[in-house]
């Protein structure tokens, strides 16, 4: 019985994996921002800069969620070079904005 119970759990999980989260889930979308601004922000960057970064990872994370399953969110940390070209492709846009706003506000 016990094998039969485990069995079950493993194969829930599994399924859940492979299964998009909810783009709405608002404690998924917090611990994706806080991610990304845990990587990106630094102490010594202006506040300008840290308000340029937070819209960048808003917009890379509002990409993300829905598109990539548990799964693949879980291995974003060590991504298989497949899911890394998809995830550069996705978040492409973002990029580039933040790359232009970084550059308008150097030249201020």
């Amino acid at each position: 019985m016990k094998k039969i119970l485990f069995g079950c759990i493993i194969s829930l999980t599994v399924f859940s994996c492979n299964k998009k989260p909810d783009k709405d889930d608002a404690e998924l979308r917090a611990q994706v921002m806080a991610s990304c601004e845990s990587t990106a922000l630094s102490p010594e960057m202006s506040e300008e800069k840290e308000i340029l970064v937070k819209e960048y990872c808003s917009c890379s994370t509002d990409k993300m969620l829905g598109e990539f399953t548990y799964a693949e969110m879980m291995m974003m940390n060590n991504p298989t070079k497949e899911l890394e070209d998809r995830l550069k492709k996705m978040i492409d846009p973002c990029l580039k904005d933040l790359e232009a706003k970084s550059a308008e506000l150097e030249k201020k």
